[in-house]
C-alpha cells in the first residue's frame, strides 16, 4: 500500500487520536518511512510535513546509520537491517515491546541551526493488518523551560518591587531639585530686567568709575552665563533621571485592546530602523496568512522598537571591532503560528511567533539567564532596561519572550522569540474598552 492510500484510509482515525494530544506523533512503517505525523511534529522540530513524509526515520534520529546502510552492498531487503537504532526498531516489532530513549540530540547543524534535545518513545502497533511504529517524542527542556519562566518571573517580579521602592525614594527630592533650578531661573531673569534698567546705574564720567563699573558688569555676566549653565545642567539632568525613573516603574496605564495586523507595527518599526541604520540588511520572513490578534498598538511598537533598536546596536558595536570588512549586519524577522504552545500554565491551540535574529556579538551565556532582569545588559552602552520593559508588556499580553544565543568562530547570531496569543482572557478585556 503506498503512502498515498494509507494516509487517504487512515488519516480521519489519526488526525482524531494524534492532533488532541501535545506532544509530537509519527507514524512509521515497518521500512522506517514516515508516513504520517501531526502539526506539533512541525512545531517542535521546525520542519515542514514535505521534508518529512516518505523520509526513514534514520535521517531524523540517526542519520550516521542511514549512510551506512545506504552505502553498504550487501543487506537486501529479505535481510534484518543492521544498526543499533534499527535492531532496536525490529526487536520491539518482534517482541511488540516499546522502548524509550532520553536525552537525544537532533543535529541541524546541516541547516545552521542549533541541535534540539528530546525525549522520544517507539511503539509497535498492528493497523489495519499492517506493522507500523508510533514515534513520540517530546522536548527535553518543555517542562524546565515552563518551571525556569515561572522561576525567572517571581525573580523578575521580586526585583521590580524593589526597584519600585528605591525608585519612589528617589523621585521625591528630584521634584525639589528641579523646583530649586527654575527659582534661581526666575531670580537670574530679574537681575537681568534690572541691569537693563538705564536708571538702575548712575554711571561717573570719572575715567576710573567708568572703567571699574564696566569691570563689575563683565564679572556680573560671566557669573550669570555659568550660573545659567549649571541651571540647565540641573534641569536637564533631572528631567533624564525621572524619564529613567518612570522606565524603572513601568506605565500603569490600562491596556487599549485592539485587532491589529502585527505586521503593521512591525513595519512602522522597521521604517524608524532603516532610517537610522542604513548598513544593516534586514530580511523579512512573513506569513501573510497570520489572522489578527487582539493588542495594545502602541505598546507593541514600544516592543519591537526596544528590540530592533539593541539588534541593530549590537551589530553596529560589533562591526567597528571586526578586521574583515565583508562583514553585513544582518536582522531578520519572522512571523509564523506556533501550535500547541504552552505560556506560563496555559496551554493555547495557536499562538503568534515573532522572531528576530542578527548576527551581532552575541550574548555570553552566563547573561542568558538574566537578560529580562533590570539594568542587566550586554552591551556598553546599554541602560538595561529596555528587555525588562519588553519581557513586561509581553506579560500583560499573557505572552512570553525567548532569547538564544550563540558565539561561534563561524558566526554569531542572537534570536529573540516572542510568543502571542491571539486572543486575550475576558478579565483582561473587561477592565478596559476598545480603541
Amino acid at each position: 500500500m503506498s503512502s498515498h492510500s494509507l494516509a487517504s484510509a487512515t488519516t480521519p482515525d489519526l488526525a482524531f487520536i494524534s492532533q488532541q494530544l501535545f506532544t509530537a506523533i509519527l507514524w512509521v512503517d515497518d521500512s522506517l518511512v514516515i508516513e504520517w505525523i501531526n502539526a506539533q511534529v512541525e512545531q517542535l522540530l521546525a520542519i515542514s510535513r514535505g521534508r518529512l513524509l516518505g523520509q526513514s526515520i534514520l535521517k531524523l534520529l540517526a542519520p550516521e546509520e542511514l549512510e551506512h546502510i545506504a552505502t553498504n552492498l550487501s543487506i537486501t531487503t529479505d535481510d534484518a537491517p543492521t544498526g543499533l537504532l534499527t535492531e532496536r526498531f525490529y526487536q520491539a516489532q518482534q517482541y511488540q515491546q516499546p522502548f524509550v530513549t532520553h536525552d537525544h540530540i537532533i543535529d541541524f547543524s546541516s541547516d545552521s541551526r542549533d541541535v534540539l534535545l528530546i525525549d522520544y518513545s517507539v511503539t509497535p502497533v498492528v493497523y489495519q493488518e499492517r506493522p507500523y511504529f508510533i514515534v513520540e517524542m517530546w522536548g527535553k527542556d518543555r517542562q524546565s523551560r515552563i518551571t525556569e519562566d515561572q522561576r525567572q518571573q517571581q525573580q523578575y517580579e521580586v526585583a521590580r518591587q524593589m526597584l519600585r521602592s528605591v525608585a519612589h525614594e528617589v523621585k521625591n527630592p528630584l521634584a525639589g531639585i528641579r523646583g530649586a533650578a527654575q527659582l534661581l531661573v526666575r531670580q537670574f531673569n530679574k537681575i537681568q530686567k534690572l541691569d537693563g534698567d538705564p536708571n538702575a546705574l548712575s554711571l561717573s564720567s570719572n575715567d576710573k568709575a567708568t572703567t571699574a563699573t564696566s569691570n563689575i558688569l563683565l564679572d556680573k555676566s560671566m557669573l550669570k552665563d555659568k550660573l545659567h549653565g549649571y541651571t540647565d545642567i540641573i534641569i536637564s539632568e533631572t528631567d533624564r533621571l525621572t524619564q529613567l525613573i518612570g522606565q524603572l516603574l513601568g506605565s500603569n496605564q490600562p491596556a487599549h485592546w485592539q485587532l491589529i495586523n502585527i505586521h503593521q507595527p512591525l513595519e512602522h518599526v522597521l521604517a524608524l530602523v532603516i532610517s537610522q541604520y542604513p548598513k544593516v540588511a534586514i530580511k523579512r520572513d512573513y506569513d501573510l496568512s497570520l489572522p489578527e490578534l487582539t493588542a495594545d498598538k502602541d505598546q507593541l511598537i514600544q516592543v519591537f522598537l526596544n528590540l530592533l533598536n539593541n539588534a541593530c546596536e549590537s551589530m553596529t558595536e560589533f562591526a567597528q571591532l571586526q578586521v574583515d570588512a565583508n562583514y553585513q549586519p544582518k536582522l531578520t524577522i519572522q512571523t509564523r503560528i506556533a501550535f500547541q504552545h504552552t505560556i506560563g500554565q496555559q496551554q493555547h491551540k495557536q499562538v503568534l511567533q515573532l522572531s528576530i535574529t542578527d548576527n551581532g556579538g552575541g550574548i555570553e551565556s552566563s547573561l542568558l539567564g538574566q537578560i529580562f532582569f533590570p539594568m542587566v545588559t550586554s552591551r556598553a552602552a546599554g541602560t538595561g532596561l529596555g528587555l525588562s520593559i519588553v519581557q513586561d508588556i509581553l506579560s500583560r499580553h499573557h505572552g512570553m519572550i525567548e532569547v538564544h544565543s550563540k558565539q561561534h568562530k563561524s558566526g554569531n547570531s542572537t534570536c529573540f522569540t516572542l510568543y502571542l496569543p491571539f486572543t486575550q482572557p475576558l478579565h483582561s478585556l473587561n477592565a478596559v474598552s476598545y480603541k
